[in-house]
């Protein structure tokens, strides 16, 4: 039997989400620092249920600011984390804790940052919930249930997929069924890209044709030179 292809996932999320630890109980190792501020993008790797997972933890954004407040520096560490995923990124984990609300203002400020990754970023995307343990006896559908319409939004943006780690349990259970869904989303998908196009989806159709957009521009300075 052939190994399976690496899964190579992007973590995303407001600072002090947990995305270090979740990335720590992913790799069943400590690799990423917990308790202190992501600043740049860093790569680990490690086999997980029989393939090699690459995960990258990248710089956090702040939870009540929009994109506009994050320094040039921290978003281009965002970025530089996609290409650490190469040769193309599988999986973006936004990752939102379960120990505070989630708001309107909550909901605003994470899809003002994830215009970061253009306009098709959503078809790429897996909610993680991360301080699994903050649920008490709830199930995690009560919870997206309570939080109201900010919460539920956002998890129908993502295809409605989502996922909890309690990252101070160690069941092996729990990560293994991350993957299964990842795997799932990531058998019916595009690869990810980036574009600078406003028009992603009038790119793609040029693309289906054959033609480039830069070829569509060079036609065009020709025919006003002539």
């Amino acid at each position: 039997e052939e190994p399976k292809p690496s899964l190579r996932i992007l973590m995303v999320g407001w600072v002090f989400s947990g995305k270090s630890a979740a990335g720590n109980t992913i790799l069943r190792s400590e690799v990423f620092h917990f308790g202190e501020r992501t600043m740049k993008a860093l790569k680990q790797s490690g086999e997980v249920a029989g393939r090699e997972v690459v995960v990258v933890d990248t710089p956090g954004w702040w939870k009540f600011f929009p994109a506009s407040f994050i320094p040039e520096v921290f978003k281009t560490e965002i970025l530089k984390g996609v290409s650490l995923c190469s040769p193309s990124l599988n999986v973006i984990l936004l990752v939102v804790s379960l120990d505070s609300s989630f708001t309107d203002e909550q909901k605003r400020v994470t899809e003002d940052n994830m215009k970061l990754f253009g306009q098709r970023v959503w078809r790429h995307v897996i909610v993680l919930f991360t301080f699994g343990d903050a649920l008490g006896n709830k199930t995690i559908e009560q919870h997206i249930e309570s939080e109201g319409k900010p919460l539920r939004g956002l998890i129908d943006k993502c295809g409605k997929r989502y996922h909890v780690l309690d990252n101070m349990s160690k069941a092996g259970d729990q990560v293994t069924e991350l993957l299964e869904k990842m795997e799932e989303m990531v058998a019916g998908n595009y690869s990810f890209y980036f574009s600078e196009t406003d028009d992603l989806q009038q790119e793609e159709k040029n693309f289906k044709r054959g033609v480039s957009v830069l070829a569509i521009t060079k036609c065009h300075s020709a025919g006003g030179a002539a």
